[in-house]
């Protein structure tokens, strides 16, 4: 008997269903169909199938969207990240600053001349008057050398040297960034848009949930508790579907920013589904993504070059107490005209000592604080090092431990499913509850929305583990990525 009301019920629920679709979902959508289907799981599919999530997205958020792919961020990116053009202006700047240090091992060339004319009297021997009229020419070429400024200059010139290096691995660094970055952003944004689909399919069947949990109430076959369980459930499945918007607004936004383009932009990455890749090589050890790290990372190698720098700044210092020669060489022609015009030659070597304005004590104390310099950025890129070896350690059990849930996910979605239908079937024949439908829709929603971030997360976490040896690039993910 109680099966037979649990069908009049169903069949009744199912007719009110489908007359206040609109006041249920609030969706822009048509919800005016026939349907024979007596199960509340396929019939809430039925619905589903006539969801279009990204328009549905578009009238939530109210703004059109540009339908991207991985490989088309990797390479906007590239070619529009502020962060690498700024680094590029950073290195060529440097580079320059090197060349300029460079020019001061060439000699300085300089030429005067000078043409005076004279005329006048003049008292000879204080007693002959005489009236003159002469124009006198000089022509004079210079050519100086500062030898080095008693070795200033080859220090300064290899301590920018080091600092142009170190711009350029600055550069690299920012590049490979950038590739992991609009990697994480696009799959955050794309697992925000898988969830808004799976919550608001969530939210359709808890609508459904409540309705018949309303009908069995009223009609005295159902429960108070199970109205406002279901009632409950529904909220929470606004929130969670509020929130799933919320994150992939914001994700959008961040990866807008990452490709250089305006954070305005509303993006939509084109996938409906999610697979797992497989960027790195199976069998690899830790030590061996830790040795590659000291090889392949830019900023490691940034700190190297940095210390160089901070050396070479350290020995140009210490030219203080050398004594600075310099030659200076001055050919001249002399005499007036018409009358005669000569050369004359002189050469002149210059040796000077200063050792500082403050005597040598001002110049010890720049030395000493040098060093104290160096000893920092030696720490500085051993706290590095470090760092990088806790952040290997960390993502590569991370890759394996998301391998391990994404697959131990998989099965859960299958449970939840089987679960779904043995529960329907129960409360269909009237030997189960609404209470086990509504746990078994939750524990559906969760398996699924688990299982879709675990994809993700392994993903993510392999892009992670070889930003961190060094060795990611756009050409190695687009091989193994297939949109």
């Amino acid at each position: 008997m109680r099966k037979v009301y649990h069908i009049l019920f169903f069949a009744l629920f199912i007719f009110q269903f489908a007359l206040c679709k609109e006041e249920l979902f609030d969706l822009p959508v048509d919800l005016e169909k026939k349907t024979k289907v007596c199960n509340l799981s396929e019939f809430c599919d039925e619905y589903i199938k006539d969801i279009d999530i990204e328009k549905y997205i578009k009238d939530e958020l109210k703004s059109d969207y540009i339908i991207v792919s991985l490989d088309e961020c990797l390479d906007i990116a590239l070619k529009n990240n502020f962060d690498i053009k700024i680094k590029d202006h950073s290195y060529l700047s440097s580079k320059y600053e090197y060349k300029y240090a460079m020019s001061n091992f060439l000699p300085i060339l300089s030429f005067t001349t000078y043409l005076t004319d004279y005329r006048g009297n003049i008292l000879v021997g204080g007693i002959l008057d005489d009236t003159f009229h002469e124009t006198a020419l000089s022509v004079n070429a210079t050519i100086a050398h500062q030898l080095t400024e008693g070795g200033r200059q080859i220090f300064q010139a290899n301590a920018l040297r080091a600092l142009k290096r170190a711009t350029r691995h600055d550069y690299h660094y920012t590049i490979s960034q950038t590739v992991f970055y609009a990697f994480k952003y696009y799959y955050e944004m794309l697992l925000a848009k898988l969830n808004i689909e799976i919550y608001l399919r969530n939210l359709i069947e808890r609508n459904a949930q409540l309705k018949l949990a309303q009908n069995l109430n009223n009609s005295g076959f159902g429960t108070k508790f199970d109205v406002i369980r279901s009632e409950n459930e529904k909220a929470e499945a606004k929130i969670d579907l509020l929130g799933a918007l919320n994150q992939f607004r914001i994700s959008q936004s961040k990866l807008a920013y990452i490709l250089g383009i305006d954070p305005k932009t509303s993006l939509m990455p084109f996938e409906k589904e999610v697979d797992s890749l497989e960027l790195l090589d199976d069998g690899v050890m830790l030590e061996h993504y830790i040795e590659m790290a000291l090889n392949y990372r830019e900023d490691l190698k940034e700190y190297k070059d940095l210390i160089t720098f901070e050396k070479q700044t350290k020995n140009m210092l210490m030219t203080d107490f050398v004594p600075k020669p310099s030659i200076n060489v001055q050919g001249q022609y002399q005499g007036t005209i018409g009358n005669v015009i000569k050369p004359n030659y002189i050469v002149t070597l210059y040796l000077s000592w200063l050792p500082d304005s403050n005597s040598i004590w001002g110049s010890l104390a720049k030395i000493r604080s040098q060093k104290e310099k160096i000893k920092i950025k030696i720490l500085q890129y051993q706290n590095r090092y470090r760092l990088i070896q806790e952040q290997i350690v960390q993502n590569f059990s991370n890759v394996d431990f998301n391998k391990k849930q994404m697959l131990i996910a998989k099965k859960r979605v299958d449970f939840s499913q089987e679960s779904i239908k043995l529960a329907m079937i129960r409360f269909n024949y009237g030997k189960g509850i609404l209470l086990d439908v509504i746990q078994a829709q939750s524990q559906m929603t969760q398996a699924r929305v688990e299982y879709v971030s675990s994809i993700i997360k392994y993903n993510i976490s392999q892009a992670q583990l070889l930003f961190d040896c060094g060795k990611i690039n756009k050409d190695d993910i687009i091989k193994i990525y297939s949109p």
